[in-house]
């Protein structure tokens, strides 16, 4: 299986925005959001990756095939005192399982240096324990922190974890 990571292009743009729904749609399940009258969730400023040189949008490709994508986010887009933020990340369910993830991550983790976070809702175990789960096999010491933040169009607060390291 060869899993390998290739900048989103603004030409690819479509198909970015049809996976980040499918992502939402997974998500809601922590959120609460509700798609649209047209059954579409709500990608808000989504577009953003495909134009801010700040932002660093990849698809996750698997065997040739387009397995997800992650995002990852640089200053201003970042807490002060942060380098890179793994942002979001999402696999197709076809490819879950199969280690596609746990690759793009280590791609990933090899192109950044400096002080990063990463988040997950806390009321989302799996994307915690795979994050722990490759903090543990990259030997990567972490600290955590919670805060309750507002996600935006989506009423109340929710909890979010956030692992702070160094590489």
């Amino acid at each position: 299986m060869d899993v390998h990571l290739a900048e989103i292009l603004p030409s690819q743009k479509s198909l970015f925005f049809h996976l980040f729904n499918l992502y939402l749609h997974d998500l809601s399940a922590f959120t609460g959001e509700e798609p649209g009258e047209d059954g579409r969730f709500d990608l808000a400023n989504t577009y953003l990756y495909l134009e801010r040189e700040e932002l660093h949008p990849y698809f996750i490709y698997c065997s040739g095939k387009v397995a997800g994508f992650i995002l990852v986010c640089a200053p201003p887009f970042v807490p002060e005192d942060i380098d890179f933020t793994v942002q979001e990340m999402f696999v197709l369910h076809k490819y879950r399982g199969r280690k596609t993830a746990e690759t793009a991550v280590s791609e990933i983790l090899r192109r950044l240096s400096g002080r990063i976070r990463v988040e997950q809702l806390q009321n989302n175990a799996v994307a915690v324990a795979f994050w722990k789960k490759i903090y543990r096999q990259h030997g990567i010491p972490f600290v955590e922190s919670i805060e309750s933040v507002e996600i935006e169009g989506l009423p109340g607060l929710h909890d979010v974890l956030a692992q702070t390291f160094s590489l």
